[in-house]
């Protein structure tokens, strides 16, 4: 018969390979599932004022409020005291433990970094204070 002749078979060098694709599309469908739930644990959750009614309107003794105020120039300040961004946790932390009805509200001049308001917020967050509300200072 003869020697069989063993050519190497030459592929299409504009052919993709097809066997993974389904893994792929599949990997894709549980990422884009999956990622939605995910999204919910991040973040500080707010519920934005919607329409003013009298129903939502709540009234708060002056003595649960702690403010915290952003300036122009970014300086905080809580409770009228200068404060640095790295002692405000604690701060709030023992506010809430002398008094669990503190609101904390964050006062924001239209001029401050956004930046700092968000820093203001992680540490809000990290101090568990359940009770924010956000405020922007007149010009």
């Amino acid at each position: 018969m003869g020697v069989l002749d063993k050519r190497k078979k030459k592929r299409d060098p504009g052919e993709i390979p097809m066997a993974s694709t389904s893994d792929v599309a599949f990997l894709l469908l549980i990422f884009f599932i999956v990622m939605p739930m995910k999204a919910d644990e991040i973040g500080l959750s707010l519920v934005l004022p919607g329409k003013e009614t009298k129903e939502n309107t709540v009234k708060v003794k002056q003595s649960n409020v702690a403010t915290i105020k952003i300036s122009y120039n970014n300086v905080i300040t809580f409770d009228k005291q200068p404060m640095p961004l790295a002692q405000l946790e604690q701060a709030i932390r023992d506010r809430l433990l002398a008094n669990s009805k503190t609101v904390i509200i964050l006062e924001t001049h239209p001029d401050a970094d956004y930046g700092m308001m968000v820093a203001c917020l992680d540490e809000i967050k990290l101090s568990d204070a359940r009770k924010v509300s956000l405020k922007t200072t007149k010009i």
